[in-house]
C-alpha cells in the first residue's frame, strides 16, 4: 500500500484525521478506556484493510487510502497519549502500572491488527 503524495491524497488525508481525532475525543470523554479503545479499533482497521489488500487483485483509490489509514486511522490510534500516561505513572513512581499500560495498548493491539487481517483477508478472499 503505497500511496503518492499529491494535494487530494493530502487533503484526504487532513479530512480523515480531523475525523478520527474527533472520535478519538469522543471516546475519551465518554469512556473510562477510551484511548484504549481507539487504539485497538485503529489497529483492527488498518489489519482488516491489510488483510483485504493481501488477497485483493484491485488497488486502493490513493485518496481514499489516504483518508482511512493515515488520516482518520491515524488520528483515531494514538500511542502518543498512552506515551503521555505511562510517562506521568513513571515519573510518580507508578512503574508497574505504566508497564502495565504499554503491554496492554501493544498486547490489544496486536492481537486485533491480527485478528483484522484475517478478517480482512477472509472477507477478501
Amino acid at each position: 500500500m503505497i500511496v503518492e503524495l499529491t494535494v487530494p491524497v493530502v487533503l484526504a488525508a487532513a479530512a480523515g484525521g480531523a475525523l478520527g481525532a474527533a472520535a478519538r475525543f469522543l471516546l475519551e470523554s465518554y469512556l473510562r478506556s477510551g484511548v484504549l479503545v481507539a487504539n485497538v479499533l485503529g489497529s483492527l482497521l488498518l489489519g482488516i484493510m491489510l488483510g483485504i489488500s493481501a488477497v485483493s487483485t484491485s488497488s486502493w483509490d490513493a485518496a481514499a487510502l489516504g483518508f482511512l489509514s493515515v488520516g482518520f486511522i491515524g488520528a483515531l490510534s494514538t500511542f502518543a497519549t498512552v506515551s503521555l500516561h505511562a510517562a506521568q505513572l513513571w515519573t510518580t513512581r507508578h512503574r508497574v502500572k505504566a508497564a502495565a499500560l504499554w503491554l496492554v495498548h501493544t498486547g490489544c493491539g496486536l492481537v486485533a491488527a491480527g485478528g483484522g487481517a484475517w478478517l480482512g483477508w477472509t472477507l477478501a478472499g
